[in-house]
């Protein structure tokens, strides 16, 4: 392989983790914004939203794709790189690691928070149910005995 080569190659690799980086930084502002439509209960806004993140996503999934030939000997790779090229790969692996953490975190508290949401919910429709329920069974029984005796009298 000659020099010209392995300097694409390493350019290629570089293009394709600031791309990788640009895609996780606009993931990760979608995550931040999602949490206040979580909160806000928006359920709309937060369908869109999850769309536009899943676009991101999707762009991940093909820049992987793309590094993956690279990623088969990424410690020969690594090790061929010029000292500020490997620090320049470190830093953009290191933010995007960072990125993907937070947005796995993020997910995970806003998950909790739905979660937590629908079981109350579902608690207060079960309240409901069972409110109808005794009502109902009160107007079968005690209720219509009164009106019976009532309309015995007139």
């Amino acid at each position: 392989m000659g020099n010209a080569t392995v300097e694409q190659n390493v350019g290629r690799v570089i293009e394709l983790l600031r791309h990788q980086r640009t895609l996780y930084r606009k993931l990760r502002s979608l995550a931040e914004r999602q949490k206040s439509l979580v909160v806000s209960d928006d359920a709309s806004a937060l369908i869109g939203l999850l769309a536009e993140r899943q676009r991101l996503v999707d762009g991940l999934v093909q820049l992987n794709v793309q590094l993956a030939p690279y990623r088969e000997n990424w410690t020969e790779f690594y090790q061929g790189l010029g000292e500020p090229q490997r620090v320049e790969v470190s830093d953009l692996l290191e933010e995007v690691n960072a990125s993907l953490g937070a947005i796995l975190r993020d997910d995970a508290r806003d998950t909790a928070m739905m979660t937590a949401r629908r079981e109350r919910m579902a608690i207060e429709l079960g309240e409901i149910g069972g409110s109808r329920k005794a009502h109902a069974a009160y107007a079968r029984s005690g209720g219509g005995a009164m009106n019976q005796a009532t309309d015995a009298k007139a």
